[in-house]
């Protein structure tokens, strides 16, 4: 029977995402919101609670009688405790509520509820799955890429001689700019993605576009944090033609070898940061 966990994290991922979303947008804000703007994003998050409980209890159910109920109470209660928490911290019984701190505060607390939820995520078993896409299936391809792409925490590397603006507009723009991204290519990758390149160099916090020579880069690999995939060809021809996409070889020896890679190439100036 085919693995499903694979849809299954992604929907727990996205859905997340979705039940977070009142949150993200107060933290976005320029402007400290009030007390009611908090308590408004409290009730909505509660409300959709309950749904995304039942997709993490599918995510972490493998048989009739067989749920990782630890992995699903760490995953299932990030959201309740990030709300009660919140309520302490506008409910402050001295009365004297600083709104700017209170911001600062709900961002900080934000940003480790984010962590705690992926890192109890990453604790559910799972295996990534070696798929041969058959060719004039790009959205399926697509999807799956997509969905590898969808759990980086750290890192993304890309290596591709001939990488093209593509990826920029079907991946790259959905990444959260912390995330430290390196697309490796060559020097016809270069010409192809120069401009868009110097658009992300501005967002992105850690961004690199590191050109070196075709001789190094053969097959095209996508490293997400500590698990490297590799990919037949490359994005924009994905599920056009026969599309080999996997897990590879993650060892501390693979990793040694990608690094290399990265060391022995030149650096892209751009124009500096405003």
């Amino acid at each position: 029977m085919k693995n499903i966990k694979s849809h299954q994290r992604d929907q727990v991922i996205r859905e997340f995402g979705i039940l977070f979303q009142p949150f993200y947008e107060l933290a976005l804000k320029e402007n400290a919101p009030n007390l009611k703007s908090y308590r408004m994003a409290i009730a909505k998050v509660q409300a959709g609670d309950g749904r995304w409980r039942q997709t993490v209890m599918e995510f972490t159910t493998f048989a009739q009688d067989i749920t990782f109920v630890d992995e699903y109470n760490e995953i299932s209660h990030v959201p309740e405790r990030f709300r009660m928490l919140i309520k302490r911290i506008i409910n402050d019984p001295s009365g004297s509520i600083d709104l700017d701190s209170v911001h600062e505060r709900f961002k900080i607390e934000l940003t480790n509820a984010q962590d705690k939820f992926h890192e109890a995520v990453n604790k559910v078993p799972f295996e990534w799955e070696p798929m041969l896409f058959e060719a004039n299936t790009p959205f399926t391809s697509y999807l799956r890429i997509k969905e590898s792409i969808a759990y980086v925490k750290h890192r993304l590397h890309y290596f591709d001689r001939y990488l093209s603006e593509d990826f920029f507009h079907l991946f790259l723009k959905f990444l959260d700019r912390n995330i430290s991204v390196r697309l490796i290519t060559t020097k016809d990758g270069i010409n192809n993605t120069l401009h868009i390149s110097a658009l992300a160099h501005q967002e992105f916090r850690d961004y690199q576009l590191i050109e070196v020579k075709p001789k190094i880069v053969h097959d095209r690999n996508l490293r997400i944090d500590n698990q490297i995939f590799t990919l037949g060809p490359s994005f924009n021809r994905v599920g056009m033609s026969l599309t080999n996409f996997g897990p590879s070889d993650s060892s501390a020896a693979a990793h040694l070898e990608f690094d290399k890679i990265i060391a022995q190439g030149n650096i892209v100036p751009h124009p500096s940061k405003p």
